[in-house]
């Protein structure tokens, strides 16, 4: 009886050990496809909303991060979220970096940041956002380990500034 029960756990063990190994096996694939994507410079950016913008994008200045080098330029459009999640159409993978972590968007002619009430804040100038901020050309923002330099005019992008 005894022997029949522990024949009976290891059995249930090794089973147990074979759905976890089948698990990490799917986890790392998934996390390498989404990966790959990154690398290839395929990084998704919704420039959705329809009506006119005011040619705005946020490029990479300073960067902890493999996936986010420094020049990368991401186009604005109506709205954009920033954030560690996959609905997020910049996403910065780092601990410090929340799931919905900002947002910046355009409304009355102007292009505004905002807090998603992230743990870690976000930086605007290196003060810390606390309300929906007007951005000027030329705001640095600063979310995880990821600084971006906000542009208002798409020729201005790598001018410089």
């Amino acid at each position: 009886m005894i022997l029949a029960a522990l024949t009976l756990l290891r059995y249930i063990f090794l089973l147990l050990l074979f759905i976890f190994i089948f698990k990490l096996v799917k986890w790392m694939v998934g996390d390498l496809r989404g990966t790959a994507g990154m690398q290839a410079g395929l990084l998704p950016v919704r420039t959705s909303g329809g009506g006119k913008t005011g040619g705005g994008r946020i490029t990479v200045v300073e960067s902890s991060l493999l996936e986010l080098l420094p020049g990368e330029s991401f186009a604005i459009g109506r709205e954009i979220i920033i954030g560690r999640g996959a609905g997020s159409d910049i996403r910065i993978r780092d601990s410090y970096t929340s799931t919905r972590h900002a947002r910046i968007y355009f409304k009355e002619g102007q292009y505004w940041l905002e807090d998603l009430k992230s743990t870690n804040g976000t930086f605007l100038n290196g003060l810390q956002v606390g309300q929906p901020t007007v951005l000027a050309d030329g705001d640095r923002l600063r979310i995880g380990g990821v600084t971006f330099q906000f542009v208002r005019w798409g020729y201005e992008v790598g001018s410089g500034n």
